[in-house]
C-alpha cells in the first residue's frame, strides 16, 4: 500500500491543519459561550472549522477544494490534488467504520449502526480502476438499497448514474483521512485510509498520529467542550447520505 501514501509534506500540512482547525473551533466555542446565553448548537460545527483550515492551507500545496452536500442539509469539503487527480475527505473517526465505511458508526450506548452513507460508497468507485484485493464482495442488495435512498432524495436514477460516472472518471484515487479525540478531548489519532468499493472496507494506508503536535488543551478548553461530549450530542454529519456537488474554489 506504500504507493498510495501521500507525500510527507502533504501529510504534515494536513495533520497541522486538522489540529489548528480544531483549536479554532474551541476558541470559537469559548467566545460564543461568553457572549451567548445558550451556545450548545455550535457543538455541531467542529467539522466545518477543521475542513476550512485544511482548505486554507492546502492551496499552497497544489490542492483545490470543492463544496459538496451529503444528504439534504450537511455541507462538506472535498479536497483534490490537481496533478495526481487524487480526491480525499476528512472524517470524524467517531462515526467512521473502516470495516463498513458506507455505514455510519454511532458512538452512543443505544445504537451501533447509522444510516448508509451512499455518497462514500459512490465516491469509492473511483478506486475500482486500482484493482484492489477484495476479501468479501459488497452486498448487491445493500448497494441497491443505498442507490434507492440516494435517488429518492435527489434526482431520477438515469441522471444520477450519468453524473456519477462522469464525476468518477475525473479522478484517479479516492482517500479518506480520519481524526479521533482521546479522553482529554484532544486530537490524538489521524489515520489515512483507501476505501475499496468491492468489499466496502477502508484499508489503512498510514497512521499519521506521530505527526501531531500542539494538540494539548488547557482545563479551560476542556470545560467548554466536555459537557457536550459527555452528553453524546450527535453530530448531524453522522447521518450524511447522498452526493450533490456544488461549487469549486481555487
Amino acid at each position: 500500500m506504500d504507493q498510495f501514501k501521500f507525500r510527507s509534506e502533504h501529510n504534515k500540512m494536513i495533520v497541522d491543519a486538522i489540529v489548528d482547525g480544531y483549536r479554532d473551533y474551541i476558541e470559537h466555542r469559548k467566545d460564543r459561550k461568553a457572549k451567548m446565553k445558550i451556545s450548545s448548537a455550535f457543538a455541531w460545527t467542529k467539522g466545518n472549522f477543521i475542513e476550512s483550515k485544511v482548505a486554507e492551507e492546502c492551496v499552497d500545496h497544489g490542492f483545490t477544494y470543492k463544496k459538496s452536500k451529503a444528504g439534504l442539509t450537511w455541507d462538506y469539503l472535498q479536497f483534490i490534488h490537481g496533478d495526481s487527480k487524487i480526491l480525499f475527505l476528512i472524517k470524524n473517526a467517531a462515526y467512521f467504520n473502516e470495516k463498513c465505511f458506507s455505514q455510519a458508526k454511532l458512538p452512543t450506548a443505544g445504537y451501533k449502526k447509522g444510516s448508509h452513507r451512499t455518497y462514500l460508497h459512490e465516491l469509492s468507485k473511483i478506486n475500482k480502476k486500482l484493482k484492489l484485493t477484495s476479501t468479501q464482495q459488497y452486498s448487491k442488495e445493500q448497494e441497491e438499497t443505498e442507490r434507492y435512498e440516494q435517488i429518492s432524495f435527489f434526482m431520477p436514477e438515469s441522471q444520477v448514474r450519468g453524473e456519477l460516472e462522469s464525476f468518477k472518471s475525473s479522478y484517479n484515487e479516492f482517500h479518506i483521512l480520519t481524526y479521533a479525540l482521546d479522553e482529554a478531548y484532544q486530537i490524538s489519532e489521524i489515520m489515512h485510509y483507501l476505501p475499496n468499493p468491492d468489499d466496502n472496507i477502508a484499508y489503512l494506508i498510514e497512521d499519521l498520529s506521530s505527526l501531531i503536535s500542539g494538540a494539548d488543551l488547557t482545563e479551560e478548553d476542556r470545560e467548554v467542550i466536555a459537557p457536550e461530549m459527555n452528553e453524546d450530542i450527535m453530530d448531524p454529519a453522522a447521518f450524511d447520505i447522498g452526493i450533490l456537488e456544488e461549487e469549486q474554489h481555487n
